[in-house]
């Protein structure tokens, strides 16, 4: 069985749920039967929106940190807790010898699994403004419906000061009419597109259908591990 590397700390709440997808995925009777896991929580990466839009730190020399000690503690293949970061991979996977799972790749494969059209893409504005997943999606036939640029703010504030800020007791009236808003728009689904969104849904009660990417992660990581 093969060892998880998770690149973790962007942000240590997303990084705990990954964890423990990857564990509720992994079909084991006893202790010795679950999937072994590095994980660096590398929390001083820089914010990945910031450094897109040229606001901060490039978090590439930090990522390359972590990625070097998960390689040097024994990982077999990595997979980053964190959506944004994913725009940065080109400038590590020259340097990375064991496989890198995209949790983009996985997400996408998993709407078109599940037949879904049209869905709505719930995500940082750094995440928004690569066009990662619309691109992929777009590439697949599948329509993305994405917030305006004026209702943005709102995915952004409740990644932000809801779930980086833990703050419980966070007001989800404005995310809970954007979530109407974009399925009147055309969504069938939206992808939790940000790993502090599934999070956020989890700790705020939000209802949708959802396709949770750090979920599908898990999944695709727990298969990989299992391969031969």
């Amino acid at each position: 069985m093969k060892t998880i590397g998770i690149l973790g700390g962007m942000g240590p709440m997303a990084t705990v749920d990954l964890m423990k997808k990857i564990i509720l995925a992994t079909p084991a009777k006893v202790d010795q039967e679950h999937i072994p896991m590095l994980v660096d929580n590398n929390c001083r990466i820089p914010d990945r929106t910031r450094a897109i839009r040229g606001l901060g730190a490039s978090p590439v020399p930090e990522m390359m940190k972590s990625a070097k000690r998960l390689m040097m503690g024994g990982a077999d293949f990595i997979i980053m807790a964190c959506n944004t970061a994913h725009y940065f991979l080109p400038e590590l996977l020259p340097h990375i010898t064991i496989p890198v799972l995209s949790i983009i790749d996985v997400a996408v494969a998993a709407i078109m699994e599940k037949g879904y059209k049209s869905v709505g893409l719930l995500a940082t504005s750094g995440t928004i403004s690569t066009g990662l997943y619309q691109k992929a999606l777009e590439a697949n036939g599948l329509r993305c419906i994405a917030p305006s640029a004026e209702r943005q703010h709102i995915v952004d504030d409740m990644i932000y000061d809801g779930v980086k800020a833990n703050n419980q007791n966070y007001d989800t009236n404005d995310i809970k009419n954007l979530l109407a808003e974009m399925k009147e728009q055309g969504a069938e689904a939206f992808i939790l597109g940000c790993t502090e969104v599934p999070v956020a849904v989890t700790m705020y009660n939000l209802d949708g259908v959802f396709v949770d990417s750090t979920d599908e992660l898990a999944k695709a990581a727990v298969k990989f591990a299992q391969t031969d």
